[in-house]
């Protein structure tokens, strides 16, 4: 296995909420929260770097920077399309205390953007509070509609209109190629699935969405499924995926004619540490097959395959360090 570094401090002090994703060109783009302190709502940059060939990383791209009335812009989340183009979701001050939802364009693999464009009022503003996109990467469906699953605050459930809690689960969709967006339903919880928020998507082997999402407190996983990308079966919990509450993700590809899902996350009830990549082969019902990619300290991580390999970009010591993982994905199978 091949780790590298991508991030350590410079003029930030941490490099939080990974993100990764591989164009249609084939190119590798990460993103990153560049936080001057380690807070949720330090003052930020969004950062873009691109690798076409995997080794070389380019130089950061500046894509949304904090100011002093909004210091936080926040949980970039990167889609690329069959097309070629890429989308950008980004919030700003979590959408609270006139914070915004944005997105950005590229049409040439990641070099430029587009303005952004504000996506506020298709969020339903009136019934939410705090509100994010992922963490991690969006997708794209067979059928063509853009997705990235949100997590939110209900209107008026906390007090402090900044607080993350007590969350909901929905997806923000585009079936128009990025013209319009809208939010889906809120996933039904049950009461073995606390809190649910930071939630990943990958496309299951019959073009549905396979949802995985973490839970506050509960020591493992949650999961839905859809068939259409829009209605979603009940969070259930995926207790053989164990959690310390921290960012998962997941992503699907094929692998000698199997139709795969790969997850990552910390495999501990407890600590931010053992990151684990696991691999399904019914639409993550079950996750026989596993590889630690990092037995000790860690943090939020997400992954993509390109050509055979897998990416895991993950944090530690809270983002202070931000490396890349490389490996071919047989490694993750023991047995099939």
């Amino acid at each position: 296995m091949d780790i590298r570094t991508v991030w350590t401090p410079d003029r930030y002090a941490a490099h939080r909420i990974p993100g990764i994703a591989v164009t249609a060109r084939g190119t590798l783009l990460f993103c990153c929260e560049a936080r001057d302190t380690f807070s949720d709502w330090a003052r930020i940059d969004l950062l873009l770097c691109r690798s076409e060939d995997g080794e070389h990383i380019g130089d950061p791209i500046l894509l949304a920077s904090g100011d002093e009335e909004h210091p936080t812009v926040n949980n970039p989340v990167l889609i690329p399309a069959r097309d070629g183009r890429i989308f950008f979701l980004y919030c700003r001050d979590y959408s609270v205390n006139g914070g915004d939802v944005f997105l950005r364009v590229s049409e040439d693999d990641g070099l430029t953007w587009s303005a952004p464009r504000d996506l506020m009022a298709s969020t339903r503003p009136d019934e939410h509070a705090a509100f994010a996109f992922g963490p991690g990467h969006g997708i794209e469906t067979p059928d063509g509609m853009l997705l990235s699953p949100v997590w939110f605050v209900p209107a008026g459930a906390h007090p402090d209109p900044r607080s993350h809690h007590p969350a909901r689960v929905s997806v923000f969709t585009s079936k128009d190629g990025g013209g319009s967006w809208s939010l889906g339903p809120v996933l039904t919880e049950q009461e073995d699935c606390p809190d649910p928020n930071e939630t990943a998507a990958a496309v299951t082997s019959a073009g549905g969405v396979y949802l995985n999402t973490r839970l506050t407190g509960a020591g493992y996983r949650a999961a839905s499924w859809s068939t259409d990308g829009i209605g979603y079966t009940p969070l259930s919990p995926a207790r053989d995926l164990p959690d310390p509450t921290c960012m998962g993700s997941v992503t699907s590809t094929d692998w000698q004619g199997h139709h795969v899902l790969l997850f990552v996350n910390c495999a501990s009830t407890e600590e931010r540490r053992n990151l684990v990549c696991r691999a399904s082969l019914d639409d993550g019902h079950t996750w026989p097959h596993a590889l630690t990619v990092e037995p000790g300290d860690a943090g939020y991580a997400d992954i993509a395959v390109r050509d055979g390999t897998v990416y895991v970009l993950y944090e530690q010591r809270f983002g202070e360090i931000v490396r890349l993982a490389r490996f071919p994905i047989e490694e993750v199978f023991s047995t099939l």
